[in-house]
């Protein structure tokens, strides 16, 4: 019998992945939830709890199941009857008009953010990502050596986009700037003038705008959302979306990216002919629900995201209202759009809390309760909170939030707050 231990293997894995996989947000999630204790109290969010979807979505799917229309391969750049869908569905707010050759399925919007990179990264080359931004958008630059530069926001004007910084980021080799709208995690979304802002300046630098968009049917604010391709006369845009948060069907991993293109721009610059390609050598979306998404898109009731949206509202103005009881964590606005709060955290207030990661590790240990830290957003001493959940379930996640905090607190601040509350 061979000696195993003389043998020298010629193969090892690949590194590769190694830095960008610490940034994504699965490996926060992950950790903070796996420090909680399954046979104490319900952790919270629940992990397998889901919103309904719309039951038009559920039958477009079964009935391509039962016609077979999804049984076949898809072209590599999707379904020509899904890319056409997608693009009658985003022309409605749009001047310049999309068509199907305009738009390319992936296999959810982080594909998407995947292939944007993949195309545009070249040696020097580096992105404008937001602080706090998605984290996927930072992974994928670390795995492909782009370098990233981050810019800021204005808290006094509702989380505006910092334009100054934006100028001050950018150089010859910046070839995008990246935003999200609505925004996750903040929960705002930019007004049209803040848009055509940022398109007039894109264009001063001679930079793309790379807009996701996959949050836009969560908004709940008095005012219109207006999508960045509308500005595309102005500026090349790629706006990015899904059916994941709109429909609440992660699971179903279908999106898309689309090209609105000024001038021909894209294809001079070969980005169109490198999108075909990169999607020629990556997975795809599963077919049976490329086949299904005509029907999602075109015969979903309003009312559906009617209410979504007013579930997500009145979420949102319970857990704000309980804010109010936890001095030490402050919200500089309510959100009107998306399913999270975003909340700063001053560590110098607690006797034992060094900073955002280890107040959500000592959180999830204490109150199997799970925050995600700022610093998986690119900010530091920040916190996600999610406020997705019905009102009981809600209330007693702020509540293990409150005492929480509570026993962690210098005892000057807490007296401080004891004396607030008897005046």
């Amino acid at each position: 019998m061979p000696n195993k231990r003389c043998v020298e293997w010629q193969f090892s894995g690949s590194d590769a992945a190694e830095e960008a996989a610490a940034a994504s947000l699965g490996t926060y999630s992950s950790a903070v939830f796996a420090l909680c204790d399954p046979l104490g109290k319900p952790i919270l969010p629940p992990r397998s709890d889901s919103p309904e979807t719309s039951h038009t979505a559920e039958k477009a799917v079964v009935k391509a199941v039962i016609c077979g229309t999804g049984n076949a391969y898809a072209p590599s750049i999707g379904l020509p009857v899904a890319r056409s869908a997608v693009a009658e569905y985003l022309n409605r707010d749009l001047h310049k008009k999309l068509t199907g050759d305009d738009v390319f399925m992936t296999v959810g919007c982080k594909q998407a953010i995947e292939l944007v990179v993949d195309i545009l990264a070249k040696p020097k080359a580096n992105i404008l990502l937001p602080k706090p931004g998605f984290p996927a958008d930072y992974a994928r630059s670390i795995y492909k050596h782009v370098e990233v530069r981050r810019y800021d926001f204005i808290p006094e004007k509702d989380f505006e986009i910092d334009l100054d910084s934006v100028r001050e980021m950018a150089d010859e080799n910046t070839f995008a700037i990246f935003i999200i709208n609505p925004h996750n995690p903040i929960g705002n979304y930019y007004t049209e003038a803040h848009l055509k802002q940022l398109a007039i300046l894109a264009r001063e630098l001679g930079i793309m705008v790379v807009s996701d968009e996959v949050y836009q049917w969560t908004v709940f604010g008095s005012n219109h959302f207006v999508p960045m391709g509308k500005f595309s006369s102005i500026v090349p845009v790629i706006t990015l979306g899904s059916i994941s948060k709109g429909w609440s069907v992660p699971g179903w991993r279908t999106g898309w990216l689309a090209l609105h293109d000024l001038d021909g721009a894209f294809t001079s610059t070969k980005v169109l002919k490198a999108a075909k390609e990169f999607l020629e050598i990556n997975s795809k979306p599963a077919t049976v629900i490329q086949a299904a998404i005509p029907t999602i898109l075109e015969k979903t009731p309003k009312e559906f995201f009617d209410r979504r949206q007013n579930f997500l509202k009145n979420k949102v103005d319970f857990a704000y209202s309980k804010l109010k009881d936890i001095p030490t964590l402050i919200c500089y606005m309510k959100p009107v759009a998306c399913t999270f709060l975003w909340t700063e955290l001053d560590p110098l207030q607690f006797f034992d809390i060094k900073d955002d990661q280890d107040f959500c590790n000592k959180l999830a240990k204490e109150e199997n309760l799970v925050l995600l830290p700022g610093i998986a957003f690119g900010q530091k001493n920040w916190l996600r909170h999610s406020i997705d959940m019905d009102i009981p379930t809600l209330e007693d996640a702020f509540t293990r939030l409150k005492s929480f905090c509570e026993r962690h607190v210098i005892i000057n601040q807490r007296l401080t707050h004891d004396v607030n509350d008897v005046n």
